[in-house]
């Protein structure tokens, strides 16, 4: 179970800006989030406090029970392996194609050679980019730079996705493509938390929305019931 526990998160810079004041939530295995706000609010910080990219000033993040501040170096690398990120840097290698840059994730996992490539090409297509899969990052838009970074995230069918502002670079119709996409995979199983601004792709979809103002979790909104009155 990949249950996922905030108990008094709080971080503050050197510069003294509190990003995060005494947060306090949880996120149930196979659940679909949405963390809302204006920029500056402290989204970005939260999902980097989730990767351990930074420590907290105090409190701590578990998952699972176990304290992520508190993981060696190498069990640390471990817990990553299993979680997707998207973030607002995609941090694509330059010197490699499209292809090698989503495969990448699977070789990190020690995938079987064989199967690297349909996987790849699957999560390629998934993005509407498997006709570009040779080309080099510098040749792409910025939006389908992002879609590649989507493709690695989800390419290792990760228990965690994380993405920060996804759809930024991206049209309306193929922001909802990508959001469709990350509910197929929280369909599954997999705990989706998305930091975005866009209103419109959130009230459409009725995931639960954490909106934070200056840090702080000013209102949770819970995940809307479907018809089936499942959750």
């Amino acid at each position: 179970m990949k249950q996922i526990e905030l108990h008094g998160v709080t971080k503050r810079f050197e510069n003294g800006v509190e990003a995060l004041k005494d947060i306090n939530l949880r996120f149930d295995e196979g659940s679909m989030n949405f963390l809302s706000g204006r920029s500056g609010a402290g989204k970005s910080t939260f999902l980097k406090l989730l990767l351990s990219f930074t420590d907290t000033t105090r409190g701590q993040i578990l998952v699972n029970g176990v304290n992520i501040g508190s993981l060696t170096k190498d069990d640390l690398a471990y817990y990553r392996r299993h979680v997707g990120v998207v973030l607002q840097d995609h941090y694509l290698m330059t010197d490699r194609d499209v292809f090698e840059n989503v495969a990448i994730s699977l070789k990190i996992r020690a995938m079987k050679p064989k199967d690297i490539p349909r996987r790849t090409r699957a999560a390629l297509s998934a993005v509407g980019l498997l006709s570009k899969e040779r080309m080099l990052p510098v040749q792409l838009s910025t939006g389908e730079q992002q879609r590649v970074g989507i493709a690695r995230a989800l390419v290792g069918r990760p228990k965690i996705l994380l993405a920060d502002e996804p759809t930024g670079n991206l049209d309306p119709e193929l922001s909802m493509n990508i959001i469709s996409l990350f509910q197929q995979f929280n369909a599954i199983g997999t705990t989706v938390i998305v930091a975005s601004h866009d209103r419109t792709i959130i009230e459409s979809i009725g995931a639960r929305v954490i909106t934070l103002d200056q840090g702080s979790v000013i209102s949770d909104i819970p995940q809307a019931p479907r018809q089936d009155g499942k959750v």
